[in-house]
């Protein structure tokens, strides 16, 4: 007896002692409810959103002429024209007994439009007073808000309408006194204008086209630009031939971008640097184009390690939602649109990417398009390894997410995004987690 009772006093420690031991729980890919965790998902973890101030960037080497103007309610007035420094060919012709037949500039629409289409839009081509470079600490990039002055008096003007889609080429008749000076030129043996490409740009430095006023309608062009001479040449028959000036060096051919944002809620943000969305309609909005790129901070989510029990983050999920009645066919939204990661300073860092057979891609959102109700329309990311690390670095809690197209569409195209704080009933930016706790 005594025997028996004391293999039952053992028995009785042994469980005692193993009751009061934690519990190991293991993560995998897929969560299992063993009993002792329970798995819940929360969305009141506060999204700061901002907008920040683009001061300028390199549209140069953009492949892309952009032109044409339009108002937006967020962004103001925004204008659009390309300078570009345009070279001769390799002279191989006899000029001799020719005779000057008319000269145009030739354009080819790449299908990036903005705003309608069936309005009609004024081109102007000036000749260019300034040789088109950088600046001294940089020659090669140019940036948005370079000016070089141009002749008053304009080289050619045309009203056409842009079929966008079509690509069909854009024909501008240019002065016939400029193309008789070309001809001229290229007669006379003496003249060295035009043959090497470093006098032609000291004698000729370039063209500006733009478009006349800020009428609801910008598109871009290749950056294949060409001033066309045509000119007969006389041989057994008379022949009818062509002499083409074409652009120069890429990094000489950029865009010229202005804005002006009087009466809308972003009129201060030049000034400021960096608005808050409660002071902005409570939105944020991204138009790189125009100097405006949406920040959201995720300032409370350590609070989360205050929730009891609280044991790891399984998902989190970013859901950007653009406020309803702010887009349509015609002001259309980003396509793909990136998170980049940034700091205080608003730098742009890296972009928050998934994981396939070990390579990285960034994520884009997976935009779903709701034009109907504007309800479902979304963009969405898997934050949970950003969230992860700011949780467990508390000195990151400044940094935050920029929301922006992809290089080079965020200098080329016109596509914009407003984004709601929780407190715009238009659409609101949600962060998702859903996270164990031990019961």
């Amino acid at each position: 007896m005594p025997k028996l009772f004391s293999k039952f006093l053992w028995l009785l420690i042994s469980v005692s002692l193993f009751s009061c031991k934690k519990v190991d729980i293991r993560f995998g890919d897929q969560f299992l409810d063993n009993g002792y965790t329970q798995i819940i998902k929360v969305d009141t973890f506060n999204a700061e959103l901002s907008t920040i101030h683009v001061d300028s960037f390199v549209t140069s080497s953009s492949g892309v002429s952009l032109l044409g103007g339009y108002q937006d309610p967020y962004f103001g007035t925004i204008s659009a024209q390309c300078f570009s420094e345009m070279i001769p060919p390799i002279f191989v012709d006899s000029f001799f007994g020719t005779t000057f037949d008319s000269i145009c500039l030739l354009m080819v629409p790449n299908r990036t439009y903005y705003g309608d289409s069936t309005i009609p839009v004024t081109l102007n081509v000036h000749r260019v007073n300034q040789i088109i470079n950088g600046y001294e600490e940089d020659l090669n990039k140019i940036y948005n808000n370079r000016q070089f002055t141009v002749d008053p008096t304009a080289l050619g003007s045309k009203t056409v309408y842009v079929r966008p889609l079509r690509r069909d080429s854009i024909k501008i008749r240019l002065s016939d006194a400029l193309g008789r000076e070309l001809l001229s030129k290229l007669k006379n043996p003496n003249d060295k204008d035009l043959r090497s490409s470093d006098a032609f740009i000291k004698y000729f430095n370039g063209i500006r086209v733009s478009a006349s006023g800020s009428n609801g309608f910008a598109f871009g062009c290749k950056d294949s630009l060409i001033i066309r001479m045509y000119y007969k040449k006389p041989d057994l028959f008379l022949l009818s031939k062509n002499y083409d000036i074409s652009i120069g060096a890429k990094f000489h051919h950029y865009n010229q971008i202005s804005v002006n944002r009087s009466g809308t809620v972003l009129k201060d943000l030049a000034t400021k640097r960096q608005l808050l969305s409660t002071e902005t309609g409570n939105a944020a909005y991204t138009s790189y184009i125009s100097g405006a790129m949406a920040k959201v901070r995720f300032n409370s989510l350590r609070d989360i390690l205050k929730i009891p029990n609280y044991t790891k983050i399984i998902r989190a999920t970013l859901v950007v939602r653009p406020l309803r009645g702010s887009y349509t066919p015609n002001f259309a939204l980003p396509p793909l649109l990136r998170m980049s990661s940034t700091t205080i300073q608003n730098q742009i860092g890296y972009d928050l990417a998934y994981f396939v057979n070990g390579s990285s891609n960034p994520q884009y959102g997976s935009l779903e398009l709701d034009y109907l109700y504007g309800e479902n329309t979304n963009y969405a990311y898997d934050v949970t390894n950003y969230i992860n690390l700011l949780i467990s670095q508390p000195s990151l809690s400044n940094n935050g997410l920029l929301m922006l197209p992809p290089s080079p569409a965020m200098e080329t195209a016109f596509n914009r995004i407003a984004v709601g704080n929780r407190s715009n009933a238009l659409g609101k930016i949600e962060l998702l987690i859903v996270y164990a706790a031990v019961k």
